[in-house]
């Protein structure tokens, strides 16, 4: 399994799990609550987690191939990019 992870340092973390797994849900199955998140793309999974402080959102990809991970990379940094007008957040992914 091919992971990337990626971290939003911000104190609308939260608000960004709930926005992002809403808005992904409209599309493809999604659950989540205030804390934790999963999106099922087909090209793989996507999880978020809202630390404790809730100042900041983790936010991995999973897929059986780089080729599938590049394309979540895409649609989480295209849509984190859509929705934080308010701050400006450079997502910078690493590997596993």
């Amino acid at each position: 399994m091919k992971k990337a992870m990626t971290e939003i340092e911000s104190e609308h973390a939260a608000k960004y799990l709930v926005t992002l797994c809403r808005h992904f849900a409209r599309k493809v199955s999604a659950d989540w609550d205030e804390k934790y998140g999963e999106v099922n793309f087909p090209a793989g999974t996507t999880k978020f987690a809202v630390n404790e402080e809730e100042t900041a959102l983790t936010i991995q990809c999973e897929a059986d191939s780089d080729e599938k991970l590049e394309i979540q990379k895409a649609i989480i940094t295209g849509h984190v990019d859509l929705f934080s007008r308010r701050e400006k957040i450079q997502l910078n992914w690493t590997y596993a």
